[in-house]
This record gives structure tokens, sequence and C-alpha cells, in this order.
């Protein structure tokens, strides 16, 4: 309206068409229709258009598709129309079958399925996020269940590799106390291969290895079908919300994976005893276990490199291995927490498996320190120098080595002797020897924590009448 107004106030000033299009900003074109009809010209869109339908002729080989599968991809569906002569544009196709593929999606059937006593169990990996020894740590937890029975049991881990599943379906066959006939998974890359037609898989090979050893029979889902073993879909669920609510009204801490481990079992043992889930369960037909536990580790050989490390995996995970290994191929048995290094059949270290970002290294100490005590010069500039500091009454201690003009010698001789005392033992020398005026020196650290130790042995041990505690729990010897 005020744009109106302003045109017939310019054209009463005498200005021109092309002069008023300017001032307002709008075309030439808007003020002569302005000024020819003498009020605001409205836009009204055509009731019907006068372009023809791209669909026409397709519209029943679209719905025949469709009916087959309300999910087809509808980049799919439009190369298969224009293949066969369809000129409109996939936004079109959109546009013109989403009302159809809405209904067909929301009459998809599902079928109730029919129960049997020990035909088949579930498995699943679910995840979340929990504090474990004050560290945000993810949580890959294995649940295992019996659909007849709704009898589970759930295992965490760090990782959802081959063998966290073998150890935590190991770990529900013994609570079970046998196995179903077969075992309902998803399609995950540390069992399956490859996706082919219907039901059938190619697996990897240390899943048949499991399966053969088990005797189950392989029952995969369709991809993206969680329904069909809905049974441990709505226990994860269930699980992961006893867990949170647990720990939020008992104010729960755990300091280790195994601490909060032991809380899952305990948890799922409770369920399983329910008198609704343990009547059921005993009517469950099991297969018995074999007599042999599957190995629940896979192997890498790997040289060990000049560093006396060897590296393990796509993540470039480090490990170290005693510097005597250097060059010598070793086999690497990888378990879901630990990693064992092995070379002629005998183990000849064992780490913590090493969870989070790549290139991380787990260096035990007593596999360098003779080669930095060789070298003692390459400590100042070591790369994982700071295992040297593993506790801070060390740094103290080697501080204060330092400023009464020690060498990194002396440093890695009390390292030393660790191996033979024991951390714990060394660790308490040096805090004496802080906290005192003693000249620090291996030589002085050792007498003292040999003194230490002599000093514990010397203590006799507590003699302890136990028919005193017979008495007691009696009532005392005159019965009260």
């Amino acid at each position: 309206m005020d744009d109106f107004k302003r045109i017939i106030q310019l054209r009463n000033e005498g200005k021109t068409q092309e002069e008023i299009a300017q001032i307002i900003g709008v075309s030439r074109r808007s003020v002569i229709r302005y000024l020819k009809s003498g009020k605001i010209p409205k836009y009204s869109r055509p009731l019907k258009s006068n372009r023809s339908d791209p669909l026409v002729g397709f519209y029943d080989l679209v719905e025949e598709k469709l009916r087959l599968n309300c999910k087809i991809s509808l980049h799919e569906l439009y190369e298969y129309l224009s293949q066969r002569g369809y000129k409109g544009s996939e936004r079109t196709l959109r546009r013109k079958t989403f009302t159809l593929r809405r209904e067909l999606k929301n009459k998809e059937v599902y079928f109730q399925r029919e129960l049997k006593p020990g035909e088949v169990m579930e498995g699943d990996f679910t995840e979340f996020n929990l504090p474990i020894g004050g560290k945000k740590t993810k949580i890959y937890l294995w649940v295992t269940s019996l659909p007849f029975s709704n009898t589970y049991f759930a295992t965490p881990y760090q990782n959802c590799a081959f063998e966290s599943f073998a150890e935590g379906s190991i770990h529900a066959f013994k609570e079970f106390g046998g196995i179903a006939k077969s075992y309902r998974l998803d399609n995950m890359s540390p069992v399956v291969s490859k996706i082919l037609l219907g039901k059938d898989r190619i697996v990897t090979k240390r899943y048949s290895e499991f399966q053969n050893h088990y005797g189950f029979k392989q029952d995969f889902c369709n991809p993206g079908k969680g329904n069909e073993k809905g049974n441990i879909e709505a226990n994860n669920k269930i699980i992961k919300n006893k867990i949170f609510s647990r720990i939020s009204l008992n104010n729960l801490s755990f300091s280790t994976l195994a601490a909060f481990r032991e809380f899952v079992w305990e948890m799922c043992r409770e369920h399983n005893k329910e008198a609704l889930v343990y009547d059921k369960f005993k009517s469950e037909a099991l297969l018995p276990l074999p007599s042999s536990r599957f190995k629940c580790f896979r192997t890498e050989v790997v040289t060990v490199n000049k560093y006396s490390l060897v590296s393990l995996g796509k993540e470039g995970y480090q490990y170290s291995v005693p510097c005597q290994y250097i060059g010598v191929r070793v086999e690497a048995r990888i378990y879901p927490e630990k990693v064992e290094l092995v070379s002629d059949g005998e183990i000849i270290c064992s780490h913590k498996r090493i969870e989070g970002e790549r290139g991380l290294a787990s260096i035990l100490l007593e596999h360098i320190i003779d080669g930095l005590l060789k070298k003692p010069g390459a400590m100042k500039d070591w790369k994982y120098r700071s295992i040297l500091f593993e506790r801070p009454s060390w740094q103290l201690f080697y501080e204060k080595l330092k400023n009464s003009g020690g060498k990194d010698k002396e440093y890695l001789g009390c390292l030393k002797l660790m191996s033979k005392y024991g951390r714990d033992a060394v660790t308490l020398g040096m805090e004496l020897m802080s906290s005192s005026n003693m000249p620090l020196s291996s030589h002085f650290l050792e007498q003292l924590v040999k003194e230490e130790i002599e000093n514990i042995y010397e203590i006799d041990p507590i003699t302890v009448d136990l028919n005193q505690y017979d008495d007691f729990l009696k009532g005392g010897k005159d019965g009260v």
C-alpha cells in the first residue's frame, strides 16, 4: 500500500515511469500495472498446471514396486524408471509417491513368534559411557538371552572385538549350563565377512571355529531388522536402565572394570532367579557344553623392533618385550583385556590390552631398565620417559637426587632394585630417604629396603585360639 501511494505521488510530481521504478525499487512493468489499474495488483497461482504429469504411464509400475518393498530407495526407483523412459525429476517422483509410501509403510505387518524351549539364543552388543576409576569409559556390554524363559547374562568390555563377543558368549553359556540349538546375531563385522541373499552369510574364520566348537546353528538377522531379535533388543534397554538406576540410587562407583563386571553379573543372576524366569528356565532344553573351552584370543606374528617393541593391529598399539628378543619373531595372543607375547610356546610377558587413540604404548619398566643402565644418556630425551616417574614419590626422589649431585644412572640403579624387592618396598624406601638426610644412592636404598623387609619378617605372627570362637557361637562355656 505504501509503495502504491508513493508511485501516485511521484507521478503527480512529474516523474517518468523509469524514474519511479528506480526510486521505489520495483520493475517498470510493475509501475505500469499500478498506474493502469488504479489499484494494487494481486498475484494468484494458476489453479491448474499446464505441465504434463511425467509419471503418467508409470503409476501402476511404481505402485507394484512399492508394494513389494515400501522401503525401497527413491534414488534406485528413480534410476529404474529413467531407464524405462521416465522424464521427470527425482524430486517429482518423491512428491508424487509420498502418500502411497506412507500408507504402505504404516501397513507393514509383524508376526508374533512362537517361542520354544532351547530352540534359540540371541546376542548383541549395547554400548554406553560410565566412569571407571574416575575416568569416563566407553563400555561395550555383550548380552546373551534365551527368549523362551527370558533368561539373560551380560559381560562388560572396553571393545567390541571378536574376542569380547566370544568370551562374553562363553560366560553366558556357562551360566546357563548349556547352549540353544541356534544363535541369532546381527551382521557384525567380527562375525560376518559378507552378506549374501536371504540368510546366507560368509562368516569369519574365527567365528566358524567358534560355531563348530559349540555346535550351534547360524541364524543371522536381515540387515536393519532388529525386531527379528526383539528379546535381546528389549533386554538391552532394561539392563542399561537397571544399571544406571542402581548406580544413581546407591551412589555407586567402580574403581576397575572387573568390579563393574561383578556388579553386572550379580544383577543378571538376581533377574534369572525371579520365579517367572526361573520356572520357565527349568524347561529350557539346552544342549550340553563341550568338555573344553574355546580359546578367546586372536593371534598375530610380529617381529620385535630395535626399540624392543612390537606393533599390533591397525591402530599401531605398541607393547614392550624384554630386550633379548630384539629381532625375534614372536606370537601375540590378543585377549579381550590382555595381550600375551609368546616365543617358542612360552609366554615371555603379558600386558593389559590398550584401548584408546592410535599409537599408544604399554612399556614395562623391567623390559627397558637394563638397556637404559647401559645407555643412561638416552634417558633425557626418551619418548616414554614418563614411565620412569610412575609415582609422585619417584619424581620427588629423582629431583632430590639430582639436586645433591647424583646422576641419572644412579636413579636408574634405584629403579632396577624393584625387580628384586618389588615396587612397593622400593617406593617406601624412596619416600623414607626423601624425608630424611640420608645420602641418596642405590647402595643406601638397597640397604634400607633390606632392613625394612627383615624387620617385617622378624614380627611374630599372632596366635589365635579358635576354641574361643566356638565358645562365642555356642553362647559361652556356661551357655550364656
